[in-house]
């Protein structure tokens, strides 16, 4: 079975998100509002956890979507 670099990479920007979820992220993001809940180190996680759900809402579907095609275009050519 041949892996592909953007279904790996989609897979692993889902896998870090869900980690950072799982772990109470999604408390520490009121620091983009201004709202800091603790010290520097909720701030950073929640900086983090924030990038992390960018990337899963907006990067890792297009790398997905892209790995698919290079998939099934692999295939075609055969």
């Amino acid at each position: 079975m041949m892996r592909h670099p953007f279904i790996l990479a989609a897979l692993g920007i889902g896998a870090v998100f869900l980690a950072l979820h799982l772990s109470g992220g999604r408390e520490f993001v009121g620091v983009l509002s201004g709202t800091i809940v603790g010290g520097p180190g909720s701030m950073g996680f929640g900086v983090v956890y924030a990038l992390s759900w960018f990337g899963a809402v907006l990067v890792a579907p297009v790398l997905l979507l892209a790995g698919m095609a290079d998939l099934l275009l692999g295939r075609v050519r055969r």
